[in-house]
């Protein structure tokens, strides 16, 4: 379904399974987790996640963008989200 960025879109899931993330901490924890990912690959992850309604873009607490597992986005294991 997600094609070449079924592992990095998996990981933005993972990622904001702790809730919010700003592009650059999503940046920090998918890098962290899997090594060097270009941010064409991210973007792309996040777009397809956007569309399949399983995460949302969200402001942090300081206003700025960011996002957040939306209404049918799940992260390994079940959890809803």
């Amino acid at each position: 379904r997600f094609g070449r960025f079924a592992e990095p879109a998996r990981l933005v899931l993972v990622a904001l399974h702790d809730g919010p993330r700003t592009v650059a901490l999503l940046f920090d924890d998918v890098r962290s987790l899997d090594g060097p990912v270009g941010p064409g690959t991210l973007y792309a992850a996040i777009a397809r996640l956007e569309r399949r309604g399983l995460i949302e873009a969200a402001r942090n607490g300081e206003g700025r963008p960011a996002y957040r597992l939306g209404g049918a986005g799940t992260v390994p294991g079940g959890t809803q989200g």
